[in-house]
């Protein structure tokens, strides 16, 4: 967080710590008094994930920068008058729900941090809100998941032989899977993080989207004695990768070319967009549409493949470290199968009809 606090500067949030009750603790005179003062800025935007607090500072830069190009506009403390029109200038230039409500919600909450009345409680605003949601609003669209056979078709590809490259892809694509992992808990894993044992392999999830209290998880990933094992395929990679497993280097490394063949770079780490690009690459050689698919592809297919599948609706959360019903059932594509056996259950008990005559 200490990066982070430094990357956005406290000081481009002045207008939001001197409003409200934030000036009373310039009139402060006790030494230590005055010390935890200037350390608390830092500890209240902790308050979100860093993450969110990151995206809700630049969009308070993104406001406080249309506000000052305005004449009366004061960019803190923000008038509901002057937010509602704001919003209707975001509806208009980026055509854009999430950065309508993002604005809202950043500067709701910076309000909330200085002591002032949160938006969240103004009918002028929940209105406009309400009113741009329906005139913004678009089909959802979401990606396919990825299928075993898919997976499996991946594997073939890659032949007898496969390159470290190759099998990098292979134990990313197997493991998401497998794990219900989201793309950030992949790329944050370190070598540390997986030990293998007779059953399977455990890694240890350090921090993820719903954690945010970092207190961590153990995913659990068996043994399955088939081509796309992802025990055997993340075994081979580390063995190919040489891989230390007591280090806190990144799991999931650059490659480089050397006379003697592929090997992982001593440090750094993927990154979403490449590990993307790699995926997308293969689905494509594969005959499918990379449009249709992206990183979660592999989460929600694992998820949907172990949902038709029937697994404990509990130890499917605990799984996947879902905290809510409908977070779980986003991700799931029923099979039409089970689609249909909710129209065929309803009708258990009814007797068929017996038609008689011509039809026409």
């Amino acid at each position: 967080m200490a990066m982070l606090i430094a990357e956005i500067d406290c000081g481009s949030l002045d207008g939001v710590f001197s409003a409200g009750a934030w000036p009373l603790l310039g009139n402060l005179e006790d030494p230590e008094l005055r010390r935890l003062a200037q350390s608390l800025p830092a500890t209240v935007l902790r308050s979100r994930a860093d993450s969110t607090t990151k995206k809700y500072l630049g969009a308070f830069q993104r406001w406080k920068t249309w506000a000052e190009a305005r004449q009366g506009v004061p960019s803190f403390p923000v008038h509901e008058l002057h937010l509602v029109l704001y919003m209707q200038h975001l509806s208009e230039s980026t055509e854009s729900k999430a950065a309508v409500e993002e604005a809202v919600h950043a500067l709701s909450w910076l309000h909330g941090l200085a002591g002032l009345q949160p938006f969240s409680g103004s009918p002028l605003v929940k209105a406009t809100l309400e009113g741009l949601r329906r005139i913004l609003a678009k089909p959802k669209v979401r990606k396919e998941p990825v299928t075993a056979d898919m997976l499996k078709a991946m594997v073939e590809a890659a032949g007898p032989a496969p390159s470290l490259t190759e099998v990098r892809l292979l134990a990313v694509c197997l493991v998401a899977y497998a794990g219900f992992m989201r793309c950030d808990e992949l790329l944050k894993l370190r070598g540390s993080d997986v030990t293998f044992n007779a059953e399977g392999m455990v890694v240890k999830i350090e921090s993820s989207k719903t954690d945010q209290y970092r207190e961590g998880a153990s995913l659990v990933i068996a043994r399955t004695g088939q081509v796309t094992c992802p025990v055997a395929m993340m075994e081979c990679y580390c063995r190919m990768g040489e891989v230390d497993h007591t280090s806190q280097a990144k799991l999931f490394r650059g490659i480089v070319s050397t006379k003697s063949g592929e090997r992982l770079r001593k440090d750094g780490g993927l990154s979403y967009t490449r590990l993307r690009e790699l995926l997308l690459e293969k689905v494509a050689q594969l005959g499918f549409d990379p449009a249709l698919f992206g990183m979660h592809s592999l989460r929600a297919g694992g998820a949907t493949a172990a949902a038709n599948a029937g697994v404990e609706d509990r130890l499917f959360k605990r799984h996947g470290r879902w905290k809510s019903e409908s977070a779980k059932d986003g991700y799931v594509k029923d099979s039409l199968e089970r689609r249909l056996k909710v129209s065929k259950g309803v009708h258990n008990d009814a007797k068929p009809i017996q038609c008689h005559g011509r039809g026409r």
